[in-house]
């Protein structure tokens, strides 16, 4: 960012598109080797597969939105309609909901931006955006759950007034909307 608050490059948020798949793709590498490097001891096995059979297909519950520069990814976040209890959401990969009804949660998943811009201004546009989305939607509440030693993603999240429950190794943030 700019010392005037604005930014110091060209940014657009918006919805995933299936044409975006090798760049995500990239960035979900990127994420592994950083992970990999920040936990030595761990053997941190590669989810590339379960992003593009999973979380990127087309129809399921999944929602995808993606921060550009110039035409490249260079972050997003994703999340989806929750019923309250991610140990069920996470045993069906289209939700189990009956047509006319929304569920009172979204839940957000993971945000991941590329190193060269963070402490830019690109998380908490994704976030603005995500929150957008399930406010239209109806949703009733957005949360997220977030290890503490991810202090940078925290901040972000509290930029937003989401409240902050203690879980142990992690916080469950909540924002009602």
């Amino acid at each position: 960012m700019a010392t005037d608050g604005t930014l110091d490059f060209n940014l657009i948020t918006r919805e995933y598109r299936t044409t975006d798949l090798a760049q995500m793709l990239g960035l979900v590498l990127e994420l592994e080797a950083e992970l990999a490097e920040r936990f030595k001891e761990v053997r941190i096995e590669s989810v590339v597969g379960d992003y593009a059979n999973r979380y990127l297909k087309p129809g399921t519950k999944y929602k995808t939105f993606v921060a550009e520069s110039d035409g490249k990814l260079i972050g997003y976040l994703i999340g989806y309609a929750s019923v309250g209890a991610p140990e069920v959401d996470n045993m069906y990969d289209i939700l189990p909901v009956s047509p006319g009804r929304t569920p009172p949660e979204f839940y957000l998943q993971i945000t991941f931006v590329s190193k060269a811009f963070r402490n830019r201004g690109v998380s908490k546009a994704l976030h603005k955006l995500i929150i957008e989305y399930a406010r239209a939607q109806g949703h009733r509440e957005i949360y997220a759950c977030i290890a503490k030693w991810n202090i940078l993603e925290l901040k972000v999240v509290s930029s937003f007034d989401f409240v902050k429950t203690d879980l142990g190794y992690r916080c469950r943030m909540s924002l009602k909307l």
